[in-house]
């Protein structure tokens, strides 16, 4: 009896375990490829700036791009300069900063209504029990191959976690933390 008990409670817990997965949760969770962030912001003026606080409920990879309305940018697979700074903050204190990467046409991705141009990767938490984290952003470098998009550009951050890899899928994107 003491060791059916024991296998019982052994395989509740497991399956607790299991259930609380980043894995499992991209794979049967129909909330969490959802956007954490989706703010319009203007990438084509030098020093535009913008706040992002950033709350998250798991803790994988995520990916920072820009987004323009349509899959005309991503069908033809255009590309050209554009960076920002971002800086990572807690309570007053910079957790990390840094540059993005440039545009590639091999991290684009989206869908039917939006054409997503990805320039980071990073983990959450950025540090272990870190709370309040703001991710500032500012236009270093005008994204001018977007100047059609004049007011439809938006920021977004979504989980870049893939489970078919079991890992993130664009860690040529990652930043250093």
């Amino acid at each position: 009896m003491r060791v059916l008990r024991f296998f019982t409670v052994l395989m509740v817990i497991s399956a607790i375990f299991f259930y609380n997965t980043t894995w499992f949760q991209s794979m049967f969770s129909d909330d969490f490829y959802k956007n954490i962030a989706e703010i319009q912001f203007d990438v084509l003026h030098k020093g535009n700036t913008i706040s992002i606080p950033i709350k998250y409920k798991y803790k994988t990879c995520y990916d920072l791009g820009i987004a323009v309305p349509g899959k005309h940018l991503m069908a033809y697979r255009k590309e050209g300069p554009g960076r920002l700074h971002y800086k990572f903050i807690s309570d007053g204190n910079m957790l990390t900063e840094g540059f993005t990467r440039p545009v590639s046409r091999h991290n684009m991705g989206g869908n039917d209504d939006y054409t997503a141009l990805l320039l980071m990767v990073f983990d959450l938490p950025l540090k272990e029990n870190v709370r309040n984290v703001i991710l500032e952003l500012e236009v270093v470098e005008p994204f001018t191959f977007l100047a059609e998009y004049k007011g439809q550009t938006s920021i977004i951050i979504n989980p870049n976690y893939e489970p078919k890899v079991g890992g993130c899928y664009n860690e040529s994107l990652r930043i250093i933390q």
